[in-house]
C-alpha cells in the first residue's frame, strides 16, 4: 500500500475481506458493513450494530465501530478514514468492489483519491502460504477421488441435471453437443453411447478450492475422440512442464496452445490456458498469451487446454499445480486417463 502511496484500504464482504481479516459475512447494497486497512497496519471495522460481536470476532485483532439506520453508513465510513489518514486520504478499493458502493464512497469522500488496490490484494492471494496449500491439496484430493467414480456411474439415459445431484452446484456437467462449447450446460441431453462427457467440479476446505476437468466417454469413442483426447492429454502435460518460478504466466498457455496448433486444431482452443485458485476458482496469476507476470514459489494455478468441435463434441482436461523454488508439484495427479 505505501509503495502504490495509498492511506487506506477500504474493503466490502467477500473473499478479499475474509482473508485480511479472518472474519466472512454477506455484502449487502443497502446495509454496509466495511474494513479499513491503513497503510500503517491498523484495522478497522464498521457493520450495523447487531452485527458488533460478529466483527469482533476474528483472529485478526480489529477497532469495531457500528451505525445504527438513522445515520448515513457511508458519513460514518469516511470519518473513520479521514480520521486516521487525513482530509484528503488516498483510498484503495479491491477490484470486486461493486460500483455503488463506490460512488457512495466518492459522494463521501469529495477531497479523497480513490485508487485500484488490485496489485495489492492481488500480490497477496497470488502466494500461499503452507496452509493454503495443504487445503488444497485436500480438496483437489478430494476432486480426484469422485472422478474416479465417474465411469461407473454413468447410465444411459442420464441427464446434467442427474449428474449434477452427485457433485454439487459447483460442479458443470456437459453431454454430448453440449461438450462442443466451453461453458455450455443448458438443454436436455440425455446420456447415449458414444458420447462425450464433461466434467469440471470442484471441492472446497476452509474457503480454498480445487478445479479439476475430466472428460469422459460413454462406450466406444470415435475415431476422432481418440485423436482429440490425445492431443488435449499431450497439451495439458506440455502446459504443466512449463510451470517453473520465474516462468511467464503467458508460457502455461503458450505451451498448450503449440501442441494443440501442431495437430491442427488451434482454432478449437478458445480460451485461455489456466489460472490461479484459492478462496476463488479464478484469480492470479491468469495464464493467458500476453501476461508476461513471472510465476513466483507459492502460486497455485490450473492448466485447462480444450479442443471444442461445433455440432460434434468437446474434450478437456484439467489439473492444479503448485509453482515451487525448483520447478512445480503437482496437487492433483493427472487422470486416470480415459483413452490410453
Amino acid at each position: 500500500m505505501r509503495a502504490q502511496g495509498m492511506d487506506a484500504l477500504v474493503l466490502m464482504p467477500g473473499t478479499n475481506f475474509a482473508y485480511l481479516t479472518g472474519r466472512r459475512f454477506a455484502r449487502e447494497r443497502h446495509r454496509l458493513l466495511a474494513a479499513v486497512i491503513t497503510s500503517g497496519g491498523d484495522l478497522a471495522l464498521m457493520g450495523p450494530s447487531f452485527e458488533e460481536r460478529a466483527m469482533g470476532s476474528g483472529p485478526v485483532p480489529a477497532a469495531i465501530h457500528t451505525w445504527t439506520d438513522e445515520e448515513d453508513q457511508y458519513r460514518r465510513l469516511a470519518a473513520l478514514v479521514t480520521a486516521s489518514c487525513g482530509a484528503r486520504p488516498c483510498v484503495g478499493l479491491e477490484p470486486t468492489t461493486n460500483h455503488y458502493h463506490a460512488l457512495a464512497l466518492r459522494e463521501a469522500l469529495p477531497e479523497a483519491s480513490l485508487v485500484d488496490a488490485t496489485k495489492s490484494t492481488d500480490g497477496l492471494r497470488a502466494i500461499k502460504s503452507e496452509a493454503e496449500i495443504a487445503c488444497l491439496r485436500e480438496a483437489a484430493g478430494r476432486t480426484r477421488a469422485r472422478m474416479l467414480k465417474v465411469p461407473s456411474q454413468l447410465v444411459a439415459g442420464m441427464s446434467m441435471q442427474d449428474l449434477g445431484r452427485l457433485y454439487g452446484p459447483s460442479a458443470m456437467i456437459q453431454i454430448g453437443l453440449t461438450t462442443s462449447l466451453p461453458n455450455e450446460t443448458s438443454g436436455s441431453n440425455r446420456l447415449s453411447p458414444g458420447d462425450a462427457v464433461v466434467i469440471d467440479a470442484g471441492d472446497r476446505i476452509e474457503g480454498y478450492r480445487s478445479d479439476l476437468t475430466r472428460t469422459f466417454f460413454f462406450g466406444e469413442p470415435s475415431p476422432r475422440m481418440r485423436e482429440v483426447y490425445g492431443i488435449v492429454r499431450e497439451a495439458e502435460a506440455a502446459a504443466i512442464e512449463a510451470v517453473r518460478p520465474g516462468a511467464p504466466a503467458e508460457d502455461v498457455d503458450l505451451a498448450a496452445r503449440r501442441v494443440i496448433e501442431r495437430a491442427g486444431y488451434g482454432a478449437f482452443f478458445t480460451h485461455r490456458g489456466g489460472h490461479g485458485i484459492g478462496l476463488d476458482f479464478h484469480e492470479a496469476p491468469i495464464c493467458v498469451r500476453g501476461n508476461k507476470e513471472p510465476l513466483v514459489p507459492g502460486m497455485v494455478l490450473t492448466a485447462e487446454p480444450g479442443i471444442y468441435l461445433p455440432g460434434e463434441f468437446g474434450v478437456r482436461l484439467e489439473d492444479d499445480i503448485l509453482v515451487t523454488e525448483s520447478g512445480h508439484a503437482m496437487l492433483s495427479e493427472p487422470g486416470p486417463f480415459e483413452i490410453d
